[in-house]
């Protein structure tokens, strides 16, 4: 198992310098990309649209209620989908390298984990030219983003499992992805869903990692959310569990298919 995560991890290097390749500006991407989108829902919303939340004293709260939601949520789509269609993206090399499959699937979230990583701490940066205040809760981010991957993780695998079997699943992710994003919320409060689509807001597991970053960066605290907290560990090593079971069933068998 050890020589496969550093194999994964490998993997993972390479991607990330394949990624732009070849272009301009080459990995100076990596930064551009997050600023850029907190640059657009900074100025955007919070300057042209004149959008301001009054739960705190900040011109820019819209921008700090929506960035970390838009950052996570982009790393979360990004991770399952690439993992939904891991089996066929790398098929070439898995039929080469004699290395258990979930390897080139650990590549990818290794790879999201280093995006993602760039993409928060840029978005503190954010917060400290807002002059937002910077609190210990956000000793807890790291945790909770770990969590998040396990799930994203937990979930890709299991779509990926069934890809092979049921083609148009390559179709439907995106669309499940995209549904999900606008039952989610990120661009909108939860007052706006949670009286008239209370579900919506209480069995979202997505909805559970979501609050937690939109409460640090907004309220530097998570006060109130340690059932959260624990909410989301159980979802995490219990889609995290399925997905090794349906792993282990199918492995055998999606071999001979792709």
């Amino acid at each position: 198992m050890y020589k496969n995560i550093l194999l994964a991890l490998d993997f993972a290097k390479r991607d990330l310098k394949e990624r732009y390749f070849g272009t301009g500006l080459g990995q100076l991407w990596y930064i551009l990309s997050p600023i850029v989108t907190i640059f657009i829902y900074t100025v955007i919303f919070s300057d042209f649209m004149k959008m301001k939340l009054n739960v705190i004293d900040n011109s820019y709260s819209y921008s700090i209620y929506l960035v970390p939601g838009i950052l996570a949520w982009t790393s979360f789509s990004n991770t399952i989908s690439r993992l939904s269609t891991s089996l066929f993206d790398r098929a070439s090399m898995i039929k080469k390298i004699n290395v258990p499959m979930f390897t080139f699937q650990l590549a990818i979230v290794f790879s999201e984990i280093v995006l993602l990583g760039i993409a928060f701490l840029l978005g503190i940066a954010f917060l400290l030219i807002a002059n937002q205040p910077i609190t210990l809760s956000f000793l807890w981010l790291p945790l909770i983003l770990g969590f998040q991957f396990i799930f994203a993780f937990s979930l890709g695998v299991i779509f990926s499992l069934f890809t092979p079997f049921f083609k148009d699943l390559k179709e439907i992710i995106p669309i499940i992805i995209q549904l999900w994003f606008w039952m989610t919320p990120i661009v909108y409060m939860r007052e706006m869903i949670a009286k008239k689509y209370p579900f919506l807001v209480d069995y979202n597991p997505a909805y559970k990692f979501i609050e937690i970053y939109q409460n640090i960066f907004l309220y530097g605290s998570i006060k109130g959310h340690y059932h959260d907290i624990i909410s989301i560990i159980l979802i995490s090593f219990i889609s995290l569990f399925i997905a090794a079971l349906l792993y282990k069933k199918l492995i055998s068998e999606i071999k001979d298919i792709i």
